[in-house]
């Protein structure tokens, strides 16, 4: 295409230039596949771990490193924040120069939870970052102990009639605290919130002494323990074919949701919905991220090594030697399902604020 450039106003040259800068920016910035982000090569680039070593998101981190090392020609430290539930760590993201040289992973479902906790603190995950990659999505499923005396969804449900259902959670703000008293709504049964679990592990303890009937967590964190006939799975709020569990789903047409419907006063079209959005909140993934206003050629480029790394032959069979599944999503498509996932948030406000003072009475 030929444009006359002399008979075009200021204004619309102007335009024409940052149109085809933005045009040309994926070619020039990629490097053909090989190397690329030419401001980064040689320096060192601090990935934070909101999580401490040794778990989910260090190990994701750990086999992401020597593959962006070898693409971009960096040196990538990494820093574990796990403090206050992954907050510090995403907040050392978000105030971190938009250079390029600060990425991590962050939990996505934690933060879309952390919005109805209105402190002040707590990054929002829509606007505080430059989404750069999905690298997985969580399972979210509802685990009960083997000698809690629930084999299925149908006995807790039936137990729920004589007493409260006890959720195991960390505290207000984490995934955990949200889904519970959403599940308890949808499914129709009164609930009491037993907080101060932090992690994983000490949820499943909670549950194996006794101590609460039900936790929430991430099918393939505790995998293991199901494995060891520790844990029962009773219930999906995320469908995923690959977690290969025979229970029933919360969402869906044919969801136990909607099957509740009638006891909790919706619609079974109401019920799916309200199920589906819990799963959008729940199921959001494990992000790499960069501070806001990354500049676009950077923002470009890193996109590009990403979506390469996360895709290629070597690093999938890296991952499942570390049997870590992968889940890629573009920066584009990961942010849709955030927003998506950030105004599903709002109809569930009042019930989890009735639930925050409910545990600090």
């Amino acid at each position: 295409m030929i444009f006359n450039t002399d008979r075009l106003p200021i204004r619309a040259l102007s335009f024409l230039l940052l149109l085809l800068a933005l045009t040309l920016a994926p070619a020039l910035f990629a490097d053909s596949g090989s190397k690329g982000c030419a401001p980064l090569e040689g320096s060192t680039i601090r990935w934070v771990v909101p999580n401490k070593p040794g778990g989910g998101y260090d190990a994701y981190s750990r086999l992401i490193q020597p593959f962006l090392e070898n693409r971009l020609d960096v040196q990538v430290r990494i820093e574990n924040r796990p403090e206050a539930g992954g907050v510090v760590g995403a907040l050392m993201i978000r105030d971190a120069a938009p250079d390029g040289k600060t990425l991590g992973l962050i939990n996505a479902a934690g933060l879309l939870a952390s919005r109805v906790v209105e402190n002040g603190q707590e990054p929002d995950v829509a606007t505080d970052f430059t989404i750069l990659a999905q690298v997985v999505s969580n399972q979210a499923v509802l685990f009960t102990g083997t000698d809690s005396g629930f084999r299925d969804i149908n006995e807790l449900i039936s137990a729920s009639l004589t007493r409260p259902i006890v959720f195991g959670v960390r505290d207000a703000g984490s995934t955990n605290f949200f889904t519970a008293p959403v599940i308890a709504e949808l499914l129709g049964t009164d609930y009491a919130l037993v907080s101060g679990y932090v992690g994983s592990a000490a949820r499943t303890l909670a549950l194996m002494r006794g101590e609460v009937d039900v936790v929430v967590g991430n099918f393939e964190s505790l995998r293991s323990q199901v494995k060891a006939g520790e844990l029962i799975p009773l219930l999906q709020l995320t469908a995923s074919a690959e977690s290969g569990l025979d229970i029933p789903q919360l969402g869906g047409p044919t969801g136990v949701a909607s099957r509740r419907a009638a006891v909790t006063g919706r619609t079974p079209q109401q019920a799916e919905q309200a199920a589906d959005d819990l799963a959008l909140i729940a199921g959001a993934g494990r992000l790499v991220v960069a501070p806001a206003g990354l500049p676009a050629h950077l923002s470009v480029c890193l996109e590009t090594a990403l979506g390469e790394i996360l895709q290629s032959p070597g690093f999938l069979q890296a991952a499942k030697r570390a049997r870590l599944r992968i889940e890629y999503q573009d920066s584009a498509t990961a942010y849709q399902g955030l927003m998506a996932g950030a105004r599903g948030v709002d109809q569930f406000r009042d019930l989890i604020n009735t639930a925050i003072r409910q545990v600090r009475e």
